[in-house]
């Protein structure tokens, strides 16, 4: 199933990617690091995010023809109901808990595995970039749907 959309992926993509730059400085050549020069333990990380981002992407992309689903059963046209089901919604089909949950803690996850094996990879990069580079379109347009991170960091700037 197309994901269901009026947003610029593009446009997300490049947000999302530069977001947590704003609030921990980053280093370009490690926020280039493709998944072939990560750790064993980032790309086995990375493969589990995309087989259950894969699934999420299942359960929300029906979630979210429903809702905007819900608003053409209310009258209005095709585009006019889905600018309405964002309006309730911002993330559109990224709102899904599942989708929210999986995000977060692959997101910490990738911290962990950053402290354990002493090699770093930017969360957002496993995230999104190397579902870029992997040419997942569908799983792209999904997150590149969030308006942010769900995510923020602690008084010990600690993501959490």
């Amino acid at each position: 199933m197309s994901l269901i959309t009026f947003f610029e992926t593009e446009r997300g993509i490049r947000r999302l990617l530069r977001q947590p730059g704003h609030v921990e400085p980053r280093d370009a050549k490690v926020a280039a690091r493709k998944l072939g020069e990560s750790s064993e333990r980032h790309q086995a990380l990375f493969d589990g995010y995309r087989d259950d981002i894969r699934t999420a992407y299942d359960i929300a992309a029906h979630w979210w023809a429903n809702t905007v689903a819900a608003q053409l059963q209310l009258g209005l046209g095709r585009d006019a109901a889905i600018r309405e089901a964002f309006m309730k919604r911002a993330a559109g089909a990224a709102a899904h808990g599942n989708v929210i949950w999986i995000v977060r803690n692959y997101w910490l996850d990738c911290c962990e595995v950053n402290k354990q094996t002493g090699s770093v990879v930017y969360p957002e990069t496993l995230l999104l970039q190397w579902l870029v580079d992997a040419e997942e379109v569908e799983l792209v347009r999904l997150i590149a749907c969030m308006p942010y991170w769900p995510i923020g960091m602690d008084a010990n700037g600690a993501w959490c």
